[in-house]
């Protein structure tokens, strides 16, 4: 979810946050209550007027924040199992700025749900708010990447794009879809019952509808590496002879 773009053209501007990444409780009751007040904030903020687009991000994140304390206290299942989920929160001044629920997979972190404070949604003609920072949402992507590394998963992350507009997001940081040889199976968690119909379609490589709407990727930094070292070294000897003639 694209939680922190509208602030990305800010970061020539201003200097980045600095974020503590930390683990949470997942039946803390004060996190239920700091999600329950991010849905306040951002209903209030709806009141207010803000730009289209904004508005956009905002029905995304409460949607999310829904889903996050719906799976948190258990009326939805999610993926994995619930003592095998972690929360992770980016808190910048005291204040907790991201959340995202995430498990450990055997090849990757898997980031269940993602959700950034709604002052953190809003963009430039917005009223603002001083408790809005850039890069929360990032910060904790990268804080699962690192989980990762030190788990065995070599910096893996993957999730599922929940629409377009996170999906456009994702790929831009270097996200792929997961393809039937990235081994979906190491890369989402298994739930009580085993995988999910939509991860197993993906493990045989017949993604449905679903999939194909709201795509499962995967963070590769080895991939990213070795792409952009044939970027830096060119083609092989061969191709740039066949391209000479």
């Amino acid at each position: 979810m694209p939680s922190d773009e509208p602030l990305e053209r800010r970061a020539r501007k201003t200097s980045p946050a600095v974020f503590r990444e930390t683990s949470l409780s997942p039946d803390d009751p004060e996190l239920s209550a700091l999600l329950r007040g991010w849905d306040w904030v951002a209903r209030s903020l709806l009141f207010r007027g803000v730009g289209p687009s904004t508005r956009v991000r905002l029905n995304d994140s409460r949607r999310i924040v829904g889903e996050l304390l719906r799976v948190l206290g258990g009326q939805e299942g999610g993926e994995g199992t619930a003592p095998e989920r972690l929360v992770r929160a980016a808190v910048q001044g005291g204040r907790v700025q991201a959340v995202a629920s995430v498990f450990l997979c055997p090849r990757a972190t898997f980031v269940e749900l993602l959700a950034s404070a709604p002052w953190n949604l809003l963009g430039p003609g917005d009223p603002t708010d001083p408790r809005t920072v850039r890069g929360a949402g990032l910060a904790l992507l990268r804080d699962a990447s690192a989980l990762a590394r030190a788990s065995g998963g070599h910096g893996r992350v993957a999730l599922q794009a929940e629409n377009p507009r996170s999906l456009a997001y994702y790929e831009r940081l270097g996200f792929a879809r997961i393809r039937p040889s990235d081994g979906p199976l190491g890369l989402v968690p298994r739930g009580g019952t085993g995988w999910s119909p939509p991860v197993l379609r993906l493990a045989r490589g017949e993604p449905g509808p679903q999939e194909r709407s709201s795509p499962w990727l995967v963070l590769d930094p080895e991939r990213l590496a070795a792409t952009a070292a044939i970027r830096v070294a060119g083609p092989p000897a061969a191709s740039r002879r066949q391209a000479a003639v």
